[in-house]
Formats: C-alpha cells, sequence, structure tokens
C-alpha cells in the first residue's frame, strides 16, 4: 500500500477525535486505568516487534516489505504475524475510549480493515514470494492478528 501505517494511524486518531467532538454518539466513561492498560498492551506488541527486526538485521519499513532479509517468527511474532498492528490498533482503542464516545469505534475498524486488507496481504504476498514454504508453515502456526488467522 502506498499510504504508510503510521501515516494510517494518524488519520484514524484524527477522525476518532473529529467524531468524538463533531458526531459524540452515546458518550460513555472509560477509567483511566483501562486506557493506561491498553495503551501498555499496544506498547508491548510494538516495541519488542521494532526490537526483533533489529536484533535480526532486517528491514522496519513496512513499504519495502521485498527488503526483508530475514523472516522474523520468534518472540511477538510467535504470538502474532503482525504485533506492530496489534500495537498500533490498541492504541487506537486506547484512544477511542479515553475519548469516550461510541462513534469513535469508526477510526478502530477502519485502522483494522485498511491495514488487514491493504497493507499485511501486499507485506505477506511479498514474504511468500521471498521465503516460500517457510512462511507458508509460519502462517499457518501463527494468527494473522491475534485470534484470526487470515484477517478479514
Amino acid at each position: 500500500m502506498r499510504i504508510p501505517p503510521v501515516a494510517q494511524l494518524a488519520f484514524c486518531f484524527a477522525l476518532a477525535g473529529s467524531l468524538s467532538a463533531y458526531i459524540p454518539i452515546l458518550n460513555f466513561y472509560s477509567p483511566n486505568w483501562l486506557v493506561a492498560l491498553e495503551v501498555l498492551a499496544g506498547v508491548a506488541f510494538l516495541l519488542p516487534a521494532v526490537f526483533s527486526f533489529i536484533r535480526h538485521k532486517t528491514t522496519v519499513n513496512p513499504q519495502s516489505p521485498n527488503d526483508a532479509s530475514t523472516l522474523v517468527i520468534d518472540g511477538i511474532f510467535g504470538i502474532s504475524r503482525n504485533p506492530m498492528y496489534v500495537g498500533m490498533l490498541l492504541l487506537v482503542l486506547a484512544f477511542v475510549l479515553w475519548l469516550g464516545a461510541l462513534s469513535s469505534f469508526i477510526a478502530v475498524a477502519i485502522f483494522y480493515t485498511s491495514i488487514d486488507r491493504f497493507q499485511i496481504r501486499d507485506e505477506e504476498r511479498s514474504l511468500r514470494e521471498k521465503f516460500g514454504e517457510a512462511f507458508d508453515e509460519y502462517a499457518a502456526r501463527v494468527p494473522r492478528w491475534l485470534f484470526f488467522k487470515k484477517g478479514v
């Protein structure tokens, strides 16, 4: 996909904030501890994934999956094939909980769908071409997200 995931993340933060401010449908309250827990969970997926890529000396840039020199499958990548995107999704969810407007959940759905359909599919196609059977075996064992093998 041509839109970097960080830009998609920023867009979804802005969208959630706009929906909360201008179309605040069904306001609710989330305790600060729950929001903090979501942020910590997001960071717990993001940081180990980035450090794993650095440790394996492979690209962290999602715009160039063909530059991957190693198929990283250990650590956090044993829980999800896309822990960075899981982490980003959890951060959007934390922001939505902090905002407290049901309408803002649209941003969570948009982030999940756009990353799953446009970013991850392209990345996985590239990784499959580059690493072949090793990637197929990995994909059969580890879900794309946390609980969903194939996404949406």
